[in-house]
């Protein structure tokens, strides 16, 4: 059996952010069981509470997924009462998705409930450590984004 070489400090690293994914994976699939919606649903009422409206491409490009995973998941939101489409004022072509009324109060319900889990779960952190522990995940995150690719898109970064 070949020996194991150790781990260098990036593939540290690396092996650190993974296990820090699949817990935040875990932690959105409670809030979203908590609150009775998706995960997917979670995420595309999260993004489009804080961006606003969206094309539907744009919400694909920031869920880094295929355009016709995310028409899918709008077309079950617009059934669901929970997103709108418009088309765009600047573009008659195109057309806009957004929260509806129904959708804007699954974001306050939503927002709360993360801000309970998130009030639990760095209860011991101080303002200090959680702003250093932001930057330091901002800086990683614009560092993996500069050499991803699309397979990388779905957190596969090194091989098992």
């Amino acid at each position: 059996m070949p020996s194991a070489q150790p781990e260098t400090p990036p593939q540290t690293l690396l092996r650190s952010v993974e296990a820090f994914n699949r817990a935040l994976r875990e932690s959105s699939l409670g809030v979203a069981r908590d609150i009775g919606c998706s995960k997917g649903t979670l995420a595309i009422v999260r993004i489009l509470q804080h961006r606003g409206t969206l094309q539907v491409s744009d919400l694909a490009h920031i869920l880094r997924v295929d355009i016709s995973v995310a028409s899918r998941q709008v077309s079950q939101l617009v059934d669901e009462g929970l997103v709108e489409r418009a088309v765009a004022d600047d573009d008659r072509r195109a057309r806009t998705i957004q929260l509806s009324p129904a959708g804007r109060s699954l974001a306050v319900e939503i927002a709360a409930a993360l801000g309970r889990r998130a009030a639990d779960v760095f209860a011991d952190w101080s303002p200090g450590e959680l702003l250093d522990a932001a930057a330091t995940l901002d800086r990683l995150g614009e560092s993996v984004s500069r050499f991803a690719a699309p397979a990388d898109a779905a957190g596969v970064l090194t091989s098992a």
